[in-house]
């Protein structure tokens, strides 16, 4: 008989998540929910974020459709967006009708969500809960939601309130002001906005309690106004991107430099050399991504951020997506409180190995336990220096990682070329004693790196192992009893090179108490892998498990369910890409088993099917139209069957009587990555290192000049 308390209590002794969450409800769901047991959760999830206590989009599906669950009462977040290709986001639910919503205190619309917004906007009086909102890229046709927001006097119970994001780029539409009546006093602890909105808000003594902004700046005169204002001294977290110019110019599908926008850069000097920031704790400055670069201030407004002396009092700052380069790092890291910093997040700012002496030449930092060093170009000899050159006694989160490609028909990743060194030198470092999280994916990481750290006895406390986009090629079967599966929870395999073969090698580990999500998206994991899977002595505790894109026939997939292993597991992937050679025939549905509620008991969110996404568009869901109908309808239909079933974008749907089908004389290799997958690593990973190597050099080698105006020569006066 199944202990659900013990299985319940043990989930909610570990580290919170929306995954843990996910399978806290779905243990209370297979006891039957008895009242002592949901009263139990309620309180002991009370100490848990609320961000993480998240109903899914599949849950709000099913809900749409009319599908509820006692769990909801547990539910204190949405999030109605879908991120999977040719799904349909469900409508914000209106709290007056659906019970199922009334706890919650935290919205996040996601980007574009004009419907979502419109609904908010006529019940945001009803969300009695509610304390915190969130919206990405609005756009000027959103300004009459955006007034009628500002009026509600609703607004005075709200926490925070997001309206723009520092990673909102400025480029393509223009933001609607948010000009809320004065004379009233909010709780707003937390804002998200435009410079000239952010400027009236503080100007206009509504908000005394704010200590968090995220604010976009667009000139130099905006960023003279924000920094005149007294009340930035209270603030103790300030997120800024200096959004003031564009170049927008890239070579097509090669690393470089970036653009400088000097604009930003004057802008950043007005900001930092005026602004009142005595109270602030965490600083963040991002700029926007630019092809295979990035774009925005440079190294003088850096420069401006560390004469501004706000450095040395931060515990936490982040600087992402600046074409700066070493030297300006060094500076940066010259500025900072050695004793103080906990967090140092310096992402994407064309750092190389030079960057990783600067950081060892700190010496010891007793309190950082997060370091994020990725998307640059640090390379094997920078690894070895932070693992070794100086002391990070209290390090909990590691990344080195590049940037990985998303979908590997249509981008490549973006290698940061620390490769096997990386993973070596961290597998014997005394600063990986409390590490928690790792993160190695684009590396050019191969089976060696990864048994280097699956064996090492000094990662005691490891949980998340991020090795995707990597040149992995096999899973040795000397990996089974490796000591890293004493403490690992989370997995990431995809895009590895591995077959069924390593699969098998990985399934024959029965012992990892602490694994519950495995991805293995973008691999070549066929029938006899999907065999191997399901009779795993670990599947029946995997909460996750991502299968997408890989090349299982029907009698595999029927193997995976017909095995009644999965009891646990919450989330299924099993979509493939129509480029995907191998693909099933989708003019027959998938076996009836994987859909049988009896093979996925706790499953709450699937994907099937074909999608195409280089369009983010669907051709299919595993069923043919009739097929996919009758299923939706029928009675004993699993709830987040239906959830996906009736929630699909239908209109590049190839059906069974189109006839369309694989094409028997197509080659199996054509227009698959799998086919040059490892030459292509090598390429990247040669082409990153000659990158790192160049800007080492001061062979920038960016801007290229410009061209002259038509009409004209370049010798024209």
């Amino acid at each position: 008989m199944i202990d659900f308390d013990a299985e319940i209590e043990q989930v909610l002794d570990g580290p919170p998540s929306r995954l843990a969450f996910r399978a806290v409800c779905a243990a209370v769901l297979r006891a039957g929910c008895p009242e002592r047991l949901m009263s139990r959760c309620e309180e002991r999830l009370a100490s848990w974020p609320d961000e993480v206590r998240e109903a899914s989009w599949s849950w709000l599906a099913a809900l749409k459709a009319g599908h509820s669950k006692p769990t909801w009462r547990l539910v204190r977040a949405l999030a109605p967006q879908s991120i999977r290709n040719g799904t349909v986001d469900p409508a914000l639910p209106d709290p007056r009708s659906c019970a199922e919503v009334r706890g919650v205190t935290r919205l996040d619309l996601g980007w574009y969500a004009s419907e979502q917004l419109e609904v908010l906007a006529a019940t945001l009086d009803h969300w009695e809960n509610l304390r915190s909102v969130r919206i990405g890229g609005l756009t000027g046709s959103d300004g009459e939601l955006i007034a009628r927001i500002a009026g509600h006097d609703a607004l005075a119970r709200l926490e925070s309130l997001s309206l723009v994001g520092v990673d909102e780029d400025m480029w393509h539409f223009k933001k609607p002001p948010f000009s809320p009546p004065e004379g009233r006093t909010w709780q707003l602890r937390h804002v998200g906005l435009r410079a000239p909105d952010l400027v009236h808000l503080l100007r206009s003594g509504q908000v005394p309690n704010l200590r968090s902004v995220d604010v976009l700046v667009c000139s130099t005169q905006e960023a003279l106004d924000l920094a005149a204002r007294p009340e930035l001294a209270r603030l103790d977290r300030l997120a800024i991107g200096f959004r003031c110019g564009k170049n927008g110019r890239q070579p097509l599908w090669k690393p470089y430099f970036g653009n400088v926008i000097d604009e930003d850069d004057d802008a950043a000097e007005a900001f930092f050399a005026r602004a009142d920031l005595t109270g602030l704790r965490s600083l963040t400055v991002r700029g926007t991504p630019m092809g295979l670069g990035r774009e925005g201030l440079g190294e003088r407004g850096v420069d401006a951020i560390v004469a501004g002396g706000v450095l040395r009092q931060l515990t936490e700052l982040t600087l992402e997506l600046l074409p700066v380069g070493d030297a300006a790092v060094a500076r940066v890291l010259e500025g900072i409180d050695a004793e103080r910093i906990e967090k140092l997040a310096l992402r994407d700012l064309v750092a190389t190995d030079r960057t990783a002496t600067a950081l060892a030449a700190v010496g010891v930092l007793p309190r950082l336990r997060h370091l994020d060093l990725s998307r640059n170009r640090l390379g094997a000899a920078g690894a070895r220096q932070l693992a070794a050159g100086g002391r990070l006694p209290a390090l909990e989160r590691l990344d080195l990682g590049g940037r990985e490609s998303g979908s590997p028909y249509y981008a490549r990743p973006d290698i940061q070329p620390v490769g096997d060194a990386a993973a070596e030198a961290w597998a014997c470092s005394d600063n990986a004693a409390k590490l928690t999280h790792l993160g190695l994916a684009a590396t050019g990481l191969s089976s060696d790196g990864l048994a280097a750290l699956m064996t090492s006895e000094r990662l005691p406390e490891l949980g998340t192992l991020d090795v995707a986009c990597n040149p992995v090629g096999c899973w040795p079967t000397a990996l089974q009893d490796a000591p890293v599966w004493r403490t690992v929870r989370s997995l990431n395999l995809a895009d590895c090179g591995l077959g069924d073969a390593d699969v098998r090698s990985l399934a024959s580990t029965a012992c990892a108490p602490r694994l519950h999500s495995v991805s293995l998206a973008y691999n070549s994991v066929g029938s006899q892998g999907a065999r191997a899977l399901a009779a795993w002595a670990l599947l029946p505790q995997l909460w996750e498990l991502d299968l997408h894109d890989n090349v299982i026939g029907d009698d595999g997939l029927t193997a995976l369910a017909t095995s009644r292993a999965a009891q646990r597991l919450l989330e299924l992937d099993l979509e493939q890409d129509c480029w995907n050679p191998r693909a099933r025939d989708d003019r027959k549905p998938l076996p009836a088993e994987v859909v049988d509620a009896a093979s996925f008991p706790s499953l709450d969110a699937v994907f099937l099917g074909m999608v195409d996404e280089y369009h983010g568009s669907r051709y299919s869901c595993g069923f043919p139209t009739r097929v996919r109908e009758e299923i939706a309808a029928a009675p004993d239909t699993r709830p987040e069957l239906i959830a996906f079933l009736t929630h699909l974008e239908t209109d590049d749907f190839e059906d069974d009587d189109d006839g369309i089908g694989p094409d028997e004389d197509n080659d199996p290799d054509d227009h698959d990555f799998r086919t040059e997958r490892a030459a292509r690593h090598a390429e990247l990973f040669d082409e990153a290192r000659d990158f790192a190597r160049r800007m080492i050099e001061g062979d920038i080698g960016w801007p290229p000049p410009e061209e002259p105006a038509q009409g004209t020569t370049a010798g024209d006066g």
